[in-house]
Order: structure tokens, then sequence, then C-alpha cells
């Protein structure tokens, strides 16, 4: 039934009771007849099968809405729940089943809830659908912009077209989707700071002889970095012979997993090349230099996302490439790629033309990688010792700002701390010691890279760059 046909009203109760009971005897006798049917005839059989499995369900949530609103199980003799109730009168539904179905009735009684109400009765979207919606939407919920009063319902219904033509999975997938086009500003970003806490790496347990067992969670940066380093050498590789490779997949992608970390400790403290996989990731220009007021605790409003339609989501990235394409990042964590050679950053301008293709211009060469260690020695951030051979090379001033892959404009940073230094907006420049050795030195006040990038922006040509004076949140790293 498609959205707006209302059912015909001319039938009372009972008549319908008595139709139904004719179309269960129909369905019941329809194998004893099947060699009569045509290969047409069958595909029309099933046809008419899914449309009333689909119309049955919606009128048993409507049922029970209804003896829900009147009271009939509380009524019954013994008094019973709600789920006890179906149960006791639909011989097909268990305990999760019956659970499933009053959560459901339940929720169309509420008149927030009419768009779901609609699609759900209608037999438009099934009870398991409807169910993940009504899950997706409470997570959803207490992270949506205010400002935005159409929020709700344009989620119902976008979440109820999805129920409608895909399974469950789809329609759990559309959950950042709709967080980065209608949250608060700070929400899909929030929700990637939320998932580190969760990433994890058991220790290996033997399931077998010399077979061991690891169970690891990521956050979705983890998984795209993690697709594209095992991507190409978890694709089918033909036998010395040409043979077809019969390796499951999921033997290919843990070799090629091992085969990464093994070129890794094989590269011990020296640079190794990076891996042959190529993953890019579009994103709207005023995203991508957006300079998250929100996360800074700075006033002011950010810049629209103008290229939304053109790259799909606004206020996301959107991976391309490998398992994870179509797949969001936050606009800080492209920033933060930007300084890596893994992730290639596709910005396009707000009609959807590539503005810049993020090549080797913005990567620091091997060459200077080997100097940073050595000017460097290990994570600049204040504190740290991570050792190089674990750095990234980050761009004191961003690529997305104009900073150049020079070492003046270069300083080391581990994977936790450059992923702090994104998220916090913090500003790191150059000081000079007593025996005239130059180290970085990092203001650790949220929101000091924009105050710095303000200033030097304002600054005439010639004039000095910006540098914060010295306090209790600007600290020197120790070389």
């Amino acid at each position: 039934m498609t959205e707006g046909t209302t059912p015909t009203a001319s039938l009372g109760y009972a008549e319908c009771v008595r139709r139904l009971e004719a179309a269960r005897e129909a369905a019941a006798a329809l194998p004893t007849v099947l060699w009569q049917a045509s290969g047409a005839d069958l595909a029309a059989g099933m046809e008419a099968l899914g449309e009333l499995a689909a119309v049955c369900e919606g009128a048993e949530v409507a049922i029970t809405r209804d003896a829900i609103d009147r009271g009939e199980p509380g009524c019954a003799s013994p008094p019973q729940s709600s789920r006890e109730w179906v149960m006791s009168h639909h011989r097909r539904y268990a305990v999760a089943g019956a659970s499933r179905l009053v959560a459901v009735a339940d929720a169309c009684r509420d008149p927030r809830h009419a768009i779901l109400a609609d699609a759900v009765i209608s037999g438009r979207v099934g009870v398991v659908a409807a169910q993940v919606a009504l899950t997706e939407m409470r997570l959803l919920r207490p992270h949506l912009n205010p400002d935005n009063p159409d929020a709700v319902d344009t989620i119902w219904r976008a979440l109820m077209t999805l129920g409608e033509c895909h399974d469950t999975r789809t329609v759990r997938q559309l959950r950042e989707r709709l967080l980065a086009a209608h949250g608060r500003d700070d929400a899909f970003d929030d929700s990637e700071d939320k998932a580190r806490p969760g990433a994890a790496l058991t220790p290996g347990r033997q399931i077998a002889p010399g077979t061991y067992e690891y169970l690891l969670r990521v956050t979705r940066e983890g998984r795209a970095l993690l697709e594209a380093a095992i991507g190409p050498g978890s694709a089918p590789a033909p036998g010395p012979d040409g043979e077809p490779d019969e390796r499951p997949a999921a033997q290919r992608r843990a070799e090629a997993l091992v085969a990464v970390v093994s070129r890794a400790l094989k590269a011990g403290d020296s640079t190794w090349s990076s891996t042959k996989a190529q993953v890019f990731v579009t994103i709207a220009l005023s995203d991508l230099q957006t300079h998250q007021t929100h996360r800074t605790q700075h006033s002011g409003a950010t810049e629209p996302a103008d290229a939304a339609g053109a790259c799909g989501t606004a206020g996301a990235g959107t991976l391309l490439g490998a398992l994870t394409s179509g797949d969001l990042v936050t606009p800080d964590t492209v920033r933060r790629w930007t300084c890596d050679a893994t992730i290639i950053p596709t910005v396009l301008n707000p009609v959807g033309d590539v503005v810049d293709l993020g090549r080797a211009t913005r990567l620091f060469t091997p060459a200077q990688i080997k100097r940073l260690w050595l000017r460097d020695r290990h994570c600049t951030y204040p504190g740290c010792d991570a050792p190089a051979a674990w750095t990234d090379a980050h761009h004191l001033t961003h690529w997305a700002d104009g900073g150049a892959s020079d070492l003046s404009n270069a300083a080391l940073l581990c994977q936790r701390h450059h992923t702090i230094v994104h998220s916090r907006r913090l500003h790191g420049h150059f000081t000079t010691d007593t025996d005239g050795r130059q180290h970085v030195t990092w203001d650790l006040t949220r929101g000091s890279y924009d105050d710095a990038l303000a200033t030097r922006q304002q600054a005439p040509p010639n004039a000095h760059h910006h540098r914060p004076a010295a306090g209790e949140h600007e600290r020197r790293h120790r070389p």
C-alpha cells in the first residue's frame, strides 16, 4: 500500500474478520494447486502473499494499540500484561516477537509518532524496521538542533522511507548522516570523541591448536584507516600456476593485517613506505575551514556548509573507496588526516567542483620526516615521550589554512596527542633556548590556534607572526 492510500471504509469489523478467514483458507490451499500455475503466476502469488503479510502486520499493530487503549489486557481473567495478551491470542508470537509488537503499538499511541503510526499501520513499514527506527530516534533526539523545529519530522520521514525500501541495517546506517545534517553543531564531532573510550583490542585467546582469536573494536576513524591499510593486501591473489585464490575473505583480511604489522616491525626506527591503498574523503571547503567554535568554547556562529548537496552531507566528510565507501567522518578528523598520506582529502566548492586534491604538496617527504625525527626525537606534546617512529608529522599552521609542508611548520605528535591538538584547536610554535636550539612550544588553551590564526591574518604582510605569551597554559616540548 502506498503512502496516502486509505483502507476501504465500507467494510465493518465482522466482514473484515470474515475476509481474513477466507484469505487464510485460500493461503492454506495454495500449496496443493501450485501445479496449475505458470512461472508468472508463481511470481504473482508471491507478490500477493507479500502484500497480504505486510497489511496483516500493520493490522496487528492497530489491534494491539486499540486493545492497550481500552485496557483489555488488564480486564482479562486473570489480568495480563500487554505482551501476555498478544501471546494468548496470536499463536505465532513468542516472547520476543510479542514484546516487539507491543513496543511498536504503544509508540503508535503517542501523537508525536503520527508519521511512524501511519507508515506501520498502513503496512508500508514492518514491525522490526519500526522498532529499529524508534531506537534510532531515541538515540538521535537529544542531539538534534533545537533551532530546527522540522528536524524531528524530517528524520521520521527519512527513517520510514528507508524502512519501507531497505533492511534494518540500512536504517541504522542512516543515523550518522542524520546526526551530521540535523544534529547540534557539536553532536557529530562529540560522537567520535565518545566512541574513543570504547576502542579495545583483547589479548589473543587460543581457540584451536595454533589459532588465536582477538576481539577488536575501533572508532569510525580507526575503521577507515584499517580498511585502507589492509584493503590491497586482502584482495584475492591467483596461485603460482594461475589457479583461483580459494582462501575465504576472513582469512585474506587476517593475513593482510599481519602483513601490515610485519612491515611496520621490519621498518624499526626508520621511515617506511606507506600502504598502496588510497582512500578519498570528500568534504565541503566551508566545513574543512570552519574553526569549530563550539568545540573551542569561543562565541560566534560557524560557517554554513555550502556544499551540503554537492558533498552529500553537511558538516561531515564522506569516504570513497574500499569497504568504508559512503561512511562519514568528522571535519576534525579530516583536518588531522591532511597531515597524513593514508587518506586523500578532496575539497569541494559549493557547487561540488574539486577545489584541491590533496596529494604530494600537502605531505612531508621521507627526507623531511627523518630530519623531524632527529630534531624532535619524540612526540612534542608536553610530557609525552612516545618515540618518533610512533608519531605523525603535524602542520603547525594547518594545511587547510594554507600551511606549508616544510620543517619550519612541522612538529611530531603521537596519534593520541595529534587528535587532541586538532580537537582542542591548540597552537604550537617555535621558541629558541639559550643554546640557540629551537623547540616546539604548545599553548594548551582551548582555541589558541584560532586566536593565533586570526592575529596572523590581521597582521601586515611583513609583520612577525603572532606568538602567545608564555603562561600557565603554554608548555615547551622537551627534546
